[in-house]
């Protein structure tokens, strides 16, 4: 599978159009387009790393195809230090689709 393939698929899973995805990385829907097709360039590392963080999955698999999980392609280590409360929102917030991430973040902002 081609990066452009992952990433029409990551984009897919987390329910965003190309012009939504497009939107949220600051960049046009035909360069999401272009990225998702393999014609033209595909996206440097930064854009890469944003890329994933906004798709809610690894670097790694989005760049190589490899380790992703099937959660959604997050691979962490939880620290030993995070208490029972700490790791239920954790793994409650990592099943959210990238946008419900946003809202619930920008909602906590406002407490």
């Amino acid at each position: 599978m081609s990066i452009g393939s992952r990433i029409k698929q990551a984009r897919q899973a987390a329910g965003l159009s190309q012009a939504e995805l497009a939107a949220a990385m600051g960049i046009t829907r035909s360069a999401c387009s272009q990225w998702e097709s393999g014609q033209g360039t595909a996206p440097r590392r930064e854009r890469l790393e944003a890329l994933a963080a906004e798709l809610g999955v690894s670097y790694q698999w989005l760049t190589t195809g490899r380790d992703r999980e099937a959660g959604g392609g997050v691979n962490e280590t939880v620290p030993v230090y995070l208490t029972a409360d700490q790791l239920e929102l954790l793994h409650l917030f990592k099943g959210l689709t990238p946008r419900q991430r946003k809202s619930l973040i920008a909602f906590l902002r406002t407490l």
